[in-house]
């Protein structure tokens, strides 16, 4: 599996299949069918990625889309309350896990530093998405935000900075680098620029990072050259390396 956190949220199709399919990245983030935009279509729609199992029979982790709206405050998408309640994002949790059969949830849209308020509304959507037996990811959008997700709240993963350009990590990426994600989006980039900014957050000793040119609504026409030029520099690093730095060289 490649390292890397794969946002798609565009149409699915054969090629479209087959492209992510090669490419074998650890973590697909979609628009299942029982996730919120099949909720929004009654199950329809152009935007759900349907052929699951064939993802799953390669290896790659699916990861099911819900927004926070800001602990259901607001959205930056402009949808109505009703589609961010606690109580229809328990249900997407609970839908994607039983009808879709997703390995977790992304949770977006969730505030960097949320108050006490936030904190519940965020621990009830973790607990039970780990009662199911799912991972928990959630996204910030912020290169810095609270620890409170990572220590206290329930989630797995954090994505942070969704620009990332490289440079230093702010403080919270540093202390738990191997739990945080990046990701990039220019529409100018190079699969050299993909590269090099991945390889880049790896060295920093940060979990994934996806970088594209297409505003996750479609691929990019690198991204196979991007996915070989990565599997290269890998095959060149001692495994030892990398692994060392996400996961400490005392293994029991």
């Amino acid at each position: 599996m490649l390292r890397l956190n794969v946002i798609y949220y565009g149409q699915p199709s054969p090629e479209t299949d087959s492209r992510i399919i090669g490419v074998r990245p650890q973590y697909l983030v979609c628009n299942p069918p029982h996730g919120l935009y099949g909720e929004m279509n009654g199950y329809e729609g152009d935007m759900l990625m349907r052929d699951l199992d064939t993802y799953r029979a390669n290896g790659i982790k699916m990861i099911g889309y819900l927004t926070g709206g800001y602990e259901g405050t607001m959205s930056g998408g402009g949808l109505g309350p009703e589609w961010y309640s606690l109580e229809l994002n328990r249900k997407l949790v609970r839908n994607m896990a039983l009808e879709d059969r997703v390995d977790g949830v992304f949770i977006d849209e969730c505030s960097a530093f949320p108050d006490s308020e936030s904190r519940k509304y965020l621990s009830a959507l973790t607990t039970e998405a780990h009662q199911l037996g799912l991972t928990t990811w959630g996204n910030t959008g912020a290169d810095e935000f609270d620890p409170w997700f990572l220590e206290k709240g329930g989630f797995d993963l954090m994505n942070s900075t969704e620009d990332w350009q490289g440079g230093e990590l702010s403080r919270v990426q540093h202390q738990w680098g191997s739990r945080v994600s990046v990701t990039g989006f220019k529409r100018w980039y190079t699969p050299e620029d993909a590269f090099r900014l991945t390889v880049d957050a790896w060295n920093k000793g940060l979990a994934c990072c996806y970088i594209t040119s297409e505003e996750y609504v479609s691929l990019a026409p690198w991204f196979e050259e991007y996915a070989r030029m990565l599997r290269e520099h890998l095959s060149r690093k001692p495994r030892r390396n990398w692994y060392s730095r996400l996961f400490g060289s005392g293994r029991s």
